[in-house]
Order: C-alpha cells, then sequence, then structure tokens
C-alpha cells in the first residue's frame, strides 16, 4: 500500500506540478521537488526492506508541511469561490490538490505505523 500510494503521490506531484506550479515562486517548486525525492525513498526503503531513519520522518514532516499549506490553499480558494460564485475554473485545481494533500498525510501516517511494527 504504501509503495502504490509514493507511485500515485510522484504522480499528482508532476500533475500539479505541471498544472499549477510551472510559473510559480521557487519554494513551492521545491517543495514539489522534495515530495518526489522523499517518495522516491519511501519506494527504495520499501522494495529493499530498509527501516526508515530520522532522515525519512524529517524530509516527510516536510512534505506534511507542504501538504498543510496545500489544504490551506485549497480551503481559500473554496471560500473565495464562494463568495464570488466563481467555480468554473477552481474545480480542477480543487480536483487535483486535495487527494494530493490527502495522499501526502495518508502516506506519512503509514510510514509511522511502520516504524512501530
Amino acid at each position: 500500500m504504501l509503495k502504490s500510494l509514493s507511485y500515485i503521490n510522484v504522480v499528482l506531484a508532476l500533475v500539479y506540478f505541471v498544472t499549477y506550479l510551472l510559473n510559480s515562486y521557487s519554494w513551492p517548486i521545491f517543495a514539489m521537488l522534495l515530495v518526489i525525492v522523499y517518495n522516491g525513498l519511501v519506494i527504495r526503503n520499501v522494495e529493499k526492506e530498509i527501516r526508515f531513519t530520522a532522515v525519512h520522518y524529517v524530509l516527510g514532516a516536510v512534505c506534511l508541511l507542504f501538504a498543510g499549506f496545500l489544504t490551506l490553499w485549497v480551503v481559500n480558494i473554496v471560500r473565495s469561490s464562494v463568495a464570488y460564485n466563481y467555480f468554473n475554473d477552481t474545480w480542477v485545481y480543487i480536483l487535483i490538490t486535495v487527494p494530493f494533500a490527502l495522499s501526502i498525510i495518508v502516506q506519512y501516517v503509514l510510514v509511522l505505523c511502520r516504524h512501530r511494527n
């Protein structure tokens, strides 16, 4: 489950990047790169059955922070779309961002649960 979720995160990160972050500031692009690198590390550790180290948890926490920002951005966009009755262009953003943020959060929880076993 963790491996497939990591592949989903990589795909969603690339879709999110291509769709919304091509002309963005540098820190969201850096966060996307970090999400891709972290998911690559998770895939490698799951395939080779290597235990997660403190580096994985720190990188995961930073990815979790980025998921929090994604959630905050979605909430702000939904609020402004409701206020101005303008959902035409925001549905695609919401449909990409919500699963992406949720998958980052679920993945971090699964990594923590794997650590306990």
